[in-house]
């Protein structure tokens, strides 16, 4: 009859040297007779140790496959020169582990089977002897206790280990990626074997033997005895995974593209660091499941995702369940979906004639231009090589290609570092944060000299010699980038000039990073030839148009077809810390032109002031020194002097100022004492007839005059009526102060005789 698992059944008392399963519901012929006819069907099934031997054997053999791979892919990695075969090993290594773990742990099986059947035997020659022997059969067990142990530590450790082996293989093959191509980094190089033949039939050979395989284990596993092989099984599909995805890698680099093979490099490691993430996830949920008396724990390597790909049918049935569930009958048994599966075939193929259909006609657009390519050459009749807008018809992928481009987009490469956020206000001595670290660029040293000379003067050797680097040459930061599009009629030089394959860590591509690098040797050239004043201040704008016409002629010259459309410099100061010094002389600059500005102000509102008109005040000024200049030819008494100053004064006047007025009023006082002295003069003449016709008359009546004037404020004393010589008066006359202490006559008393 059919044994469970679809194995076949073997007599109970025989032996099968082949391996099966054992039934053992009693030893007595009678007890197998009346279980296989279903007398006792209430027992369990147990597996003897044939079966084991056979999954021991199995394993081994794994181990040994595996162990091949993975050294023969390590030799060829090493002697081909090739990352991707190095790292592809590292993995397969890896699974030695598991196959050594299951060779443990089925060989530990075999002992246990051997062992219970020796207790079977024991027991039957001790029938009746009492407790005392089964209690001495419990202690013999030392394989099943043996056994009980690698499944709770030796499989757990297994997966842990193998687990770590695939998180430090990330780590360490990442790092080594990154150093690829870093100056200092020792050499280290991406490898790419020159042998793609045998690179191929390597991969693909050893990635059909291990899909075999794996199908042939998972096979195996689907019997409850051998479940543990599921984890080898895993392994060895990932195994051929990996190998598959190298070939393909290998199979691009037939057609000179090495970026998936480059791509396939990174990621091994990022598969092995998920397949990590699996165990331990595993590990952590086996720890929490639920534990059935006698079921075999499932190892945290047996991968859920691997087990789906080493047995594919399980994926359909999972999909049909699926499918049934979402319509909540069996759909998958009608009619309907039986012809879906017969006309699957025809489906696909019509699908597929209608993608390579698709594929062979390339639609361009206006903006756009296209190119057929075979084997990574441009092909078509001289002249009709570049297609414009409309439909390009071309053979199916391989065998050609199509590349569009854009001709009208404006693109632009930076030249240098970038600001990773622009100021709201351009401060030279401001910090400021870049994507890179920026470099700054040699000018000449500014024209203006600490002593006063310019940079125009010619220099003699030994003064050059001795003169110090700061004057000769200075540094500037410069935020440069260039926007170019392709002429409409260059897109086969714009082709042909680089290849557009991206750099390993780099921004740009091989074109963009030779255009680049042309742009930036025009810009270092022409910088380097002027002075700082023409580069951060008063030719700035030359600068930048004499730049663009560098770059395209030098573009024109390599045939680039490239067209420059402009070149922008957000970003031009001193570069380091001397930025604040430049400040501090703008602040001086501003400061003096404020100054100069209040002093013209001034100047102004003066000649306003006292002229009338700063305009009328130079013209002035003019007349002034003509009339300076003829005073000391001519003296101060010639007619043309006297002119000149009369013109001068009648300048003044109608100006209106200060100045005129001054004058008028010079002149009214000049006219006013001329007049008093005129006046006195008359007077005088009148007294002296006076005087001439009664001199002694004349005289009384001017000391009368003088009296009266003199005498008009002063106190009189008179005395009446003795003879002046009689009388001798000693007399003292006070008078009292006012109320405020002075007297409004005088400010003292008087006294007399």
């Amino acid at each position: 009859m059919p044994a469970r698992g679809g194995l076949a059944l073997s007599r109970y008392a025989a032996l099968d040297e082949q391996g099966g399963l054992r039934l053992g519901c009693g030893r007595s012929p009678a007890r197998q007779r009346a279980r296989v006819a279903g007398t006792c069907l209430e027992h369990s099934m147990r597996i003897d140790h044939h079966a084991y031997r056979q999954a021991t054997r199995v394993a081994g053999f794994g181990f040994i496959l595996q162990a091949a791979i993975a050294v023969i892919l390590l030799i060829f990695g090493h002697l081909g020169q090739d990352t991707v075969f190095q790292f592809a090993s590292f993995y397969l290594f890896g699974g030695l582990l598991v196959w050594l773990s299951l060779i443990a742990v089925f060989y530990q099986h075999t002992q246990e089977r051997l062992e219970a059947l020796e207790e079977d035997e024991l027991a039957a020659e001790r029938a009746g002897a009492g407790s005392v022997f089964k209690s001495a059969r419990e202690e013999e067990r030392v394989a099943a206790r043996r056994l009980r142990l690698m499944h709770q530590w030796l499989m757990p450790s297994v997966s842990l280990l193998t687990a770590a082996y695939l998180a430090f293989g990330p780590v360490s093959m990442l790092r080594h990626l990154r150093s690829l191509g870093d100056p200092g980094s020792g050499g280290a190089e991406f490898l790419l074997t020159q042998q793609l033949g045998w690179a191929v039939a390597i991969c693909l050979f050893f990635a059909a033997v291990a899909f075999i395989f794996s199908r042939f284990v998972a096979g195996m596993a689907k019997q409850p005895a051998w479940q543990n092989l599921r984890g080898g099984a895993g392994y060895m599909v990932g195994s051929a995974m990996v190998l598959l995805a190298v070939a393909v890698g290998i199979v691009f680099r037939f057609l000179d593209n090495d970026n998936v093979v480059v791509g396939v490099a990174y990621a091994i490691p990022i598969y092995m660091a998920v397949l990590a993430g699996e165990i331990v996830l595993n590990f952590i949920l086996n720890m929490y499941r639920p534990r059935i008396p006698g079921e075999v724990p499932r190892p945290a390597f047996d991968s859920r995702v691997l087990s789906l790909l080493a047995a594919p049918e399980s994926i359909v049935r999972s999909l049909n369940e699926a499918v049934n569930y979402q319509f909540g009958f069996d759909i998958t048994s009608s009619w309907g979906y039986k012809l879906l599966l017969r006309s699957f075939g025809w489906l696909l193929g019509f699908g597929a004639l209608v993608l390579i259909a698709l594929n062979m006609m390339v639609v361009v657009e206006p903006h756009q231009q296209a190119v057929k390519l075979s084997g990574g050459q441009i092909i078509g009749p001289p002249g009709k090589q570049v297609h414009t807008s409309g439909i390009m018809w071309k053979l199916p992928w391989p065998f050609q290609a199509a590349e569009i481009y854009d001709v009208g987009i404006i693109r632009e490469i930076p030249l240098t570092a970038r600001r990773l956020a622009d100021p709201n206000v351009e401060l030279w001595a401001q910090d400021i944060s870049t994507d890179v670290e920026m470099d700054p660029f040699i000018v000449g040293g500014s024209a203006v000299r600490t002593d006063g000379s310019t940079s125009a003067e010619p220099a003699q050797p030994d003064r050059v010699e001795a003169e110090p680097v700061s004057d000769l040459f200075a540094l500037v930061d410069a935020e440069i980038s260039l926007q170019y599009r392709i002429k409409p009629d260059g897109l086969l030089d714009f082709l042909q000039f680089s290849s557009d394959v991206p750099r390993r860590r780099q921004r740009l591509n091989m074109r963009e990073a030779a255009l680049k690098a042309l742009a930036m040797r025009e810009i270092t050239q022409h910088l380097s030839g002027l002075s700082m004043e023409q580069v951060i201040a008063t030719g700035r704008a030359e600068v930048v148009s004499q730049l663009h016409d560098r770059i395209q002629a030098v573009f024109q010259t390599h045939n680039t077809g490239i067209e420059v459309i402009a070149v922008n410099v957000p970003m031009l100061r001193p570069s380091g810390g001397v930025a604040k010094n430049f400040d501090d002389l703008a602040i001086a600059k501003q400061q003096r032109r404020q100054r100069v500005a209040e002093a013209a102000g001034r100047v102004v509102q003066d000649l306003a002031y006292w002229v009338g008109s700063p305009q009328q005040a130079k013209q002035i000024l003019a007349e002034i020194e003509q009339w300076r200049q003829l005073k000391r030819d001519l003296g101060g008494q010639a007619k043309p002097v006297i002119d000149q100053r009369i013109l001068i004064e009648r300048m003044y006047a109608q100006a209106g100022g200060r100045l005129a007025q001054d004058i008028s009023t010079a002149e009214a006082e000049r006219w006013i004492k001329q007049m008093n002295a005129r006046a006195q003069v008359k007077e005088f003449e009148g007294r002296l007839a006076s005087y001439r016709a009664a001199p002694r008359l004349f005289q009384q009546r001017e000391i009368m005059n003088v009296l009266s004037k003199m005498l008009a404020e002063r106190r009189k004393y008179l005395i009446v009526g003795i003879d002046p010589e009689r009388v001798n008066l000693d007399v003292e006359l006070q008078e009292p102060p006012g109320v405020f202490g002075f007297h409004p006559s005088s400010s003292e008393g008087e006294s007399g005789k």
